[in-house]
């Protein structure tokens, strides 16, 4: 009887192993689910653009919110101090397997809660990584547990291509000037330094500057808007065209109607595709799709184990281009056919 019994024990053990071993790939434990933290600046199209082809695209990589993958929205609404005490609040309770960090405020937010942590940290739609402190140097491995992105095409790639365009409408041989009305958002100083390093270098245009105070988005985007718009007044008969700005201000369609509304000077550059519909000659900034579906696939690699500290921190791959002829035939620009090829479907009347 005893023997019986001891057999049928080890029977049931035996098959208790088996069981458990079939049902293990359908029942993971609570800690197989990665944790994964997005911090959005904030609720401007480019940042919600990037949010949503970043969670498509993690899905598609195989981490399911819900399923396999936690996933935590923290929108700062342009409030640095709101994201850092909200990550970490989420840092206390555990640690996040990894972290993306959307446009440049959030991503200085991530990395003063999580620098030497060793969580991995991903930044996207950041212009100038190394102004905003988040790295050291651009197009070197990092060595630390942040990389990213670099949200913006070379300023001498944007200034000789426009160049290309407005110095058809001034055949005088006179230095071009850029009005650029900017706010003083990081993105915004990032980007105007950098033009300003090109102006150092050329003699045949140079940009008249008027600064705005950043106020937090959306409440503090009225405010700005009505200081742009002295801005205009105050440079309008200075300058021979507009330059858009990077950040929240430039981005928003209210500020590209405020320039072509409140004067009669062309916009050269504008910061979105929208304004270049809206009457803007040019627009070339990095792919949003592409922007928000690689930086996923690099979170996707960190949560496999790839060590972020190995990843040089470089422009995106991919950029968009876009053409208004309206705008180009009544200045009497003539648009060259390889700017047209690289506009492709983005050329607008």
């Amino acid at each position: 009887m005893n023997r019986w019994w001891c057999k049928k024990k080890r029977w049931a053990v035996v098959m208790a192993g088996i069981v458990c071993g079939l049902l293990l790939p359908f029942y993971a434990p609570a800690n197989d689910v990665k944790q994964v933290v997005v911090v959005v600046t904030m609720p401007v199209p480019a940042c919600e653009t990037h949010l949503r082809y970043f969670v498509d695209q993690l899905e598609a990589a195989g981490y399911k919110d819900g399923d396999n993958m936690a996933l935590t929205v923290i929108r700062a609404n342009g409030d640095r101090q709101f994201a850092e005490t909200r990550l970490s609040g989420i840092l206390e309770k555990g640690r996040p397997d990894a972290v993306a960090a959307i446009a440049t405020l959030a991503s200085q937010a991530t990395v003063t809660v999580l620098k030497n942590t060793g969580v991995p940290v991903f930044f996207f739609q950041v212009t100038d990584p190394v102004g905003a402190g988040l790295i050291e140097k651009i197009g070197e491995p990092t060595g630390t547990n942040v990389t990213g992105r670099v949200f913006t095409v070379p300023a001498k790639v944007r200034t000789d291509m426009a160049m290309r365009l407005v110095s058809q409408a001034e055949p005088d041989g006179r230095p071009i000037v850029f009005g650029y009305i900017h706010s003083t958002y990081p993105s915004a100083m990032g980007d105007l330094r950098q033009l300003k390093s090109i102006e150092a270098q050329e003699t045949h245009f140079r940009f008249a500057v008027h600064d705005v105070t950043y106020e937090k988005v959306p409440a503090g985007m009225p405010a700005m808007l009505a200081a742009a718009a002295q801005g205009v007044q105050a440079l309008s008969d200075r300058v021979d065209f507009w330059w858009e700005p990077q950040g929240p201000m430039g981005e928003h369609p209210d500020y590209s109607r405020l320039l072509l509304d409140r004067s009669a000077i062309p916009i050269a550059m504008g910061q979105t595709m929208d304004s270049v519909k809206m009457g803007a000659l040019m627009h070339i900034t990095p792919d949003l799709e592409a922007g928000g579906r690689e930086a996923a696939n690099f979170v996707a690699a960190f949560l496999q184990g790839t060590d972020p500290g190995t990843i040089p921190v470089t422009p995106p791959a991919r950029f968009q281009l876009g053409i208004n002829l309206t705008t180009a035939l009544n200045l009497n620009i003539v648009i060259p056919p390889d700017i047209l090829a690289l506009a492709g479907n983005h050329v607008y009347r």
